[in-house]
């Protein structure tokens, strides 16, 4: 607002009305004002208000900062002295009427009232306690912002507490997987490779025998009353499943040291080159004894859906551990959707219940570009509602009862995820459960 649109129309009010600067500079009075203060325009018009009142430059400063800064009128009071030295109290109402610029100060607007000394005491004593509360208020909130502020370094101390215990419980369980798996690799390469020679035995002695009997074609009668009690043609056919059946048994142990040695990389935090599908596999088989069915589920299917994937620079200890932790929620979701459709219905026609909502998990492996792979695990589950999608990676943030989840699997998954240059994203629905996607950098 300029002065002379100022003055268009406060010179019609009955009310002294000014047009000042934040720092008290007068920049247009109308005709009541005039008369208020006993001086021409052109004498107040360039001057401070601080030279024709009474009260001190800072109250005067700190009122006009305060109407500058709010949008309602402000509630002072100002003594003016005339000329020939009469005092008057005045009750003033400002407001800012042009906020500040980088250009220019704020411009207010100053409505004076005159006031009885007795009215003049109670506003002065309103506006005390007024600023009292103010300042009360002002502390209040200083105190609630240190409070804040400490609660939230403690809160940050605390996750990082807990990240380093989770972070160590996996290297602890690392390097158990990893003796175990060295204990157990040892006696069963030594079974593995004798059973080669075992058979190569079992066939030379069958052979031998062929030919004795061959060449003797009619045994003592003590050979042949034994011979009967061995039942040497069952033997002779069974020996041989029996060998195959531990050739088999320790070709599948093992494939379980492989799995368990790939999974102890949980404890390695160097970026090495390594294949995702074997980090993948090794999750599985660590997590297969909840794979299978049991009192409390059915069995859950694992659908691999691979595809072509080049080997990839990571850390294939903290990418073990994302896959774990995405396979263990997969496999809660599962559990506890079966356990809603038990409640639902008859326990007693659950095979059947089963049988029409199948628990699954899919993992889907692709290459998206020359830069990225993908690993996508899904679940059909009861899914994750809408309206917190967008807090499932937040710190000790867990829709699971209190005692079973920590909250801290998903917000770290996140953190390697983000370490990695990686990307980790949710889709989830009710109706047909939840997919994970991780994009991770090939180089």
């Amino acid at each position: 607002m300029t002065p002379d649109q100022f003055l268009a129309f406060a010179q019609i009010l009955p009310e002294p009305l000014l047009l000042v600067t934040s720092a008290g500079e007068m920049l247009a009075v109308n005709q009541p004002a005039v008369r208020l203060f006993s001086k021409t325009s052109k004498e107040l018009i360039g001057q401070h208000l601080t030279e024709f009142v009474t009260d001190s430059s800072e109250k005067i400063i700190d009122y006009l900062r305060v109407c500058s800064q709010s949008r309602q009128m402000i509630l002072g009071a100002l003594t003016i002295h005339q000329d020939q030295g009469e005092e008057i109290p005045c009750c003033a109402r400002g407001a800012v009427i042009q906020p500040r610029s980088l250009e220019s100060p704020a411009i207010n607007l100053l409505r004076l009232e005159k006031r009885t000394s007795n009215e003049f005491v109670l506003l002065n004593q309103q506006i005390h306690a007024l600023s009292k509360e103010i300042q009360q208020r002002q502390r209040i909130e200083v105190e609630l912002s240190r409070s804040n502020e400490t609660l939230r370094q403690t809160l940050i101390k605390l996750q990082n507490a807990l990240e380093v215990v989770q972070t160590e419980k996996m290297s602890g369980l690392g390097h158990l997987v990893a003796g175990i798996a060295h204990e157990i690799n040892n006696p069963v390469s030594f079974i593995h490779g004798n059973l080669t020679y075992a058979s190569e035995y079992y066939d030379d002695l069958l052979k031998l025998i062929h030919l004795y009997q061959q060449e003797y074609p009619n045994p003592g009668l003590v050979i042949e009353q034994e011979t009967k009690a061995l039942d040497l043609d069952f033997i002779e056919k069974d020996i041989k499943k029996l060998l195959q059946s531990m050739q088999t048994g320790s070709q599948r142990i093992s494939e379980i040291v492989k799995s368990l040695r790939n999974f102890s990389r949980l404890d390695e935090a160097t970026f090495k080159v390594v294949d995702i599908h074997e980090g993948l596999e090794a999750a599985l088989m660590i997590l297969q004894s909840r794979l299978n069915p049991s009192d409390r589920h059915s069995a859950i299917e694992v659908i691999k859906e691979y595809g072509e994937l080049p080997w990839i620079s990571c850390s294939p200890g903290q990418i073990n551990q994302v896959f774990m932790n995405l396979l263990n929620n997969a496999i809660d979701a599962l559990e506890e959707a079966e356990q809603l459709r038990w409640s639902a219905t008859d326990r007693r026609s659950s095979p059947q219940a089963m049988e029409n909502y199948p628990s699954r998990i899919w993992i889907r492996t692709d290459k998206l570009s020359d830069r990225y792979i993908r690993i996508r695990i899904k679940d059909n589950g009861s899914g994750i509602p809408t309206e917190i999608h967008h807090q499932i990676f937040n710190p000790f943030f867990s829709t699971k009862p209190v005692g079973k989840g920590t909250g801290l699997g998903l917000s770290i998954s996140y953190q390697i995820i983000e370490s990695h240059d990686g990307r980790i994203n949710v889709i989830s629905d009710l109706a047909w459960g939840t997919e994970f996607s991780i994009e991770l950098p090939i180089v």
